[in-house]
């Protein structure tokens, strides 16, 4: 939000903009919103190279958290990962401006959504942590298991005990 200063006044509007919008769905109920809670912030490892999700900003998922309590309408956020960077990545370091430049490529793509996880928090910034915590320690292991599904070419059989892959066009 900082990065530019003179942009934080236009961001943190289209930020108000975007909320509202969001408040408005949510209010009418059946409907599917996905956010990015790490700001669409997910690099390789400059070191090996691997692509895991970036940490999660726990600003961004207690809005979300807050928006749905407060919609009037029954909801319910699902931890979930998704494997598409080969897809079009985005470059190798975060970039300040609009309009990053995107190479597109075919390569498979991986989806999982994994079982609910409550928001049973007290309104303190510890429990407001530990949320996140449990949303992206879900998110990860969904998506090592992709991983290993379409990188590993394990497919089907990278399923886990607790993450259970399936295909069900087939």
């Amino acid at each position: 939000m900082y990065d530019v200063p003179e942009l934080a006044d236009m961001k943190r509007k289209a930020n108000i903009r975007s909320l509202k919008e969001m408040a408005l769905l949510l209010r009418t109920g059946s409907k599917l919103v996905w956010i990015a809670p790490s700001g669409g912030r997910d690099r390789p490892d400059p070191v090996t190279g691997e692509w895991n999700p970036a940490p999660f900003d726990s600003s961004s998922v207690d809005n979300m958290r807050r928006l749905i309590e407060s919609s009037g309408a029954p909801g319910h956020m699902y931890p979930l990962a998704l494997l598409c960077y080969d897809i079009m990545p985005p470059p190798s370091k975060v970039e300040k401006e609009i309009g990053e430049r995107r190479i597109i490529s075919f390569h498979g793509a991986g989806l999982s959504v994994a079982p609910e996880v409550a928001a049973n928090c007290e309104k303190s910034e510890e429990a407001k942590d530990v949320y996140t915590q449990a949303l992206y320690k879900s998110v990860t292991e969904q998506y090592n298991v992709l991983k290993s599904a379409i990188h590993g070419k394990q497919g089907l059989e990278a399923s886990t005990a607790g993450i259970a892959l399936s295909q069900p066009w087939n």
